[in-house]
């Protein structure tokens, strides 16, 4: 008599689904799922837990997997996704993780990690993470919640809409790394709020992040990058215009290493552009430019930091494989210079 009344006593079942979700978090997720036959009242529970980590290896066959993933993700759930990680261990069709993560982005996921061990077989993610509002925001915390970070890479980032914010007030070194995009005519922006920022480096094989700056200075003005000592970018010749506005920003700028690619393609410097220039001759000291190919856009501008730049103390010119530098030489040494005590060096790659 008493056994029966303990069986009748389902005190667990009488939690709220919340805090029975809550609790399957902490089982694996084949445990999760096998709660379901405890009763009617825990057939669909496991469908709603906040957090979930699958790896493909903890079920007996690959069709097992992606059809419990199928069930989970399914389209008709609304419930919360906080925490998700996937680990794929097989080498099959990645296509359902496309459907799987785009189901936990509108769930409002904030913490993501999926993992693929076998090479070359990495799924293409779907264009709804690149807007996934949720995920930015935990970027941002945690950027503003180091009171006393230094230093900074943002490397292999996805382009979207809306661009990574960086606010810091302790950040005096930034790299951004390239960034990937699935979305046409995308931009990869990165807002910058990091008043003491000295060093920045852009690699940028798109020049989509100067074209941006410089439509933006069409509007409004540039911030001030009052600190900023070094700066090292890269991007096509044919935008060099755009640097041209973006070195108006850095008045102290001491270093400045240009990486050049894509030289079929140039517009000439205006006199506008020169002028912005032309700024920084009370400031500048060393200048690189590397894949320096000679062509006239590349040679004006090498002569407008020797004209103006009256402290400059080197400029260094990596040469690409397809320059000629008896010519480069030649138009060199026919450029006069503020700078009496500047050194002009010429590496051929």
């Amino acid at each position: 008599m008493a056994c029966s009344k303990v069986l009748k006593e389902d005190r667990i079942s009488e939690l709220p689904d919340p805090l029975i979700c809550q609790i399957l978090t902490h089982l694996p997720a084949k445990d999760t799922v096998r709660t379901s036959v405890l009763s009617i009242r825990w057939t669909n529970i496991w469908l709603c837990v906040p957090s979930l980590k699958l790896t493909s290896r903890d079920f007996s066959n690959f069709n097992a997997f992606v059809s419990f993933g199928d069930r989970f993700f399914h389209s008709d759930r609304s419930s919360c996704i906080h925490k998700l990680e996937l680990t794929i261990n097989e080498n099959e069709e990645k296509s359902y993780i496309i459907s799987w993560i785009d189901a936990a982005v509108k769930r409002k996921v904030q913490h993501l990690c999926v993992r693929c061990h076998i090479r070359r077989c990495y799924p293409e993610m779907p264009i709804s993470l690149y807007v996934c509002g949720t995920l930015d925001a935990a970027f941002e915390r945690f950027i503003s919640c180091c009171p006393v970070l230094e230093d900074l890479r943002i490397n292999g980032c996805v382009s979207k809409p809306q661009p990574f914010r960086v606010h810091s007030r302790s950040l005096k070194r930034l790299y951004i790394g390239d960034c990937y995009s699935t979305l046409v005519d995308s931009v990869p922006g990165v807002v910058i709020d990091a008043p003491q920022l000295c060093c920045l480096s852009i690699l940028d094989n798109k020049s989509k992040r100067f074209k941006m700056i410089y439509n933006y200075s069409k509007s409004e003005s540039l911030p001030q990058f009052s600190f900023m000592s070094r700066l090292s970018v890269t991007f096509s010749p044919q935008d060099l215009k755009w640097l041209a506005t973006f070195l108006e920003s850095c008045p102290n700028l001491k270093s400045l290493v240009v990486v050049l690619f894509d030289y079929y393609h140039y517009e000439e410097l205006h006199s506008e552009e020169m002028n912005k220039i032309k700024c920084l001759q009370s400031s500048l000291e060393f200048v690189d430019f590397k894949l320096f190919s000679g062509h006239v856009a590349e040679m004006k501008l090498v002569r407008c930091f020797l004209e103006n730049c009256a402290i400059l103390k080197k400029l260094t010119l990596h040469l690409d494989s397809k320059s000629t530098e008896d010519e480069i030489v030649k138009t060199l040494l026919e450029i006069p210079r503020a700078s009496t005590t500047c050194e002009v060096v010429i590496v051929k790659e």
